[in-house]
């Protein structure tokens, strides 16, 4: 990954060119986390406002990317937690946000595609997003530990739970 400094103050036409390169991909990052398309670009703006109001913090030690999407990171976090807080109950891990379209609809009657995406749903927060990312993106086990700023063995591990529940659960379901 390539490491970006800031622009010494706040530069518009600089920050356009960040929102442009990462709108995009937190919008699918947030998705891969099972929020909805209106939900997810929302989060996505708030991420990159966030970022810009604390640009000057970005010292450019690491990568940009670790920074920005560790912050889409806690914004998810604190969705879940306020999401939570508003049907009071449930932990941010067990809350499942919003997914969209139901699965009814997604799989225009395919049951194979039904209960994959059913099995998808029910894979925690974090294994659900690296595998998304590794399936969706095709990203390296490095990029997806680059952008969920976790170590590339714990996404090693991530995937492959994920993959072994995955299958587990879908060899019951037939």
């Amino acid at each position: 990954m390539e490491v970006v400094a800031p622009p010494p103050e706040k530069d518009r036409d600089s920050f356009r060119e960040v929102f442009v390169r990462f709108f995009p991909r937190l919008t699918s990052y947030f998705r891969s986390f099972g929020f909805s398309p209106s939900d997810a670009e929302d989060l996505s703006q708030g991420t990159l406002l966030n970022v810009y109001k604390t640009w000057e913090d970005y010292r450019g030690e690491g990568s940009l990317d670790a920074w920005i999407f560790a912050a889409a990171r806690n914004m998810a976090y604190d969705e879940w937690r306020r999401r939570a807080r508003s049907k009071d109950g449930g932990a941010p891990e067990e809350t499942i946000p919003d997914s969209g379209p139901s699965v009814e609809e997604l799989a225009s009657g395919r049951e194979d595609l039904s209960r994959a995406v059913e099995a998808l749903r029910e894979l925690p927060a974090g294994m659900r997003a690296c595998i998304l990312l590794q399936v969706q993106e095709g990203l390296s086990y490095q990029e997806i530990a680059e952008r969920l700023s976790l170590s590339a063995h714990t996404v090693k591990v991530q995937i492959w739970n994920a993959r072994r529940r995955l299958r587990e659960r879908l060899s019951k379901a037939s």
